[in-house]
């Protein structure tokens, strides 16, 4: 089986910064909203990536359509999941809040997006992930991607990595990789 790269790299410069430099490189702002995610896992997460975690972790999200939704955590199905997740030995080993902010440009094709998350006790990162070069290597990908995040104004190299949000609250230190997906 093929893996796909995502990237999600770390960011130096404001939320505000990056929305004026993605709509001035022809972005328009699609969606936005306040997530809450929960994680819960009975399994050792320890030298797993960041996907691994992931695919080891139940996750409850807590919130709404976009911005002007109720509360974080004022959904009571999801209160009721959590309960039954701890009763039956689950143990929570993530809580992160994150503003979410999701951007398109006419040039993507249906279902990509660029996503900036800033990330309670992460940071703010740029996420990018697109369906359309998952017939190339990994290498290919990661590449591609860089290039196509360039042409919207930001300045990456391929040698950079991104940052793994799971594996960095895991270990309480900033974790990076080359592919979040593998």
């Amino acid at each position: 089986m093929k893996l796909d790269v995502e990237v999600g790299m770390l960011l130096n410069n404001s939320l505000v910064y990056y929305h004026d430099l993605l709509t001035k490189n022809g972005l328009k702002l699609i969606f936005a909203c306040i997530t809450h995610d929960i994680y819960y896992t009975k399994e050792d997460l320890a030298g797993l990536t960041e996907n691994e975690m992931k695919n080891k972790c139940i996750r409850l999200r807590f919130s709404g359509g976009g911005i002007n939704t109720e509360p974080l955590g004022d959904n009571e199905a999801l209160k009721i999941k959590e309960q039954k997740l701890i009763k039956d030995g689950y143990k929570k080993v993530f809580n992160t809040i994150k503003l979410d902010f999701q951007y398109r440009h006419n040039s993507m094709y249906e279902g990509n997006y660029l996503q900036l998350q800033d990330i309670k006790d992460i940071g703010l990162l740029v996420y990018y992930y697109n369906k359309d070069y998952t017939s190339y290597t990994l290498d290919e990908q990661r590449k591609m991607l860089f290039n196509e995040l360039n042409s919207y104004g930001f300045n990456f190299k391929e040698t950079d990595l991104g940052l793994d949000k799971l594996r960095t609250l895991y270990y309480k230190k900033k974790m990076y990789s080359k592919n979040q997906n593998g």
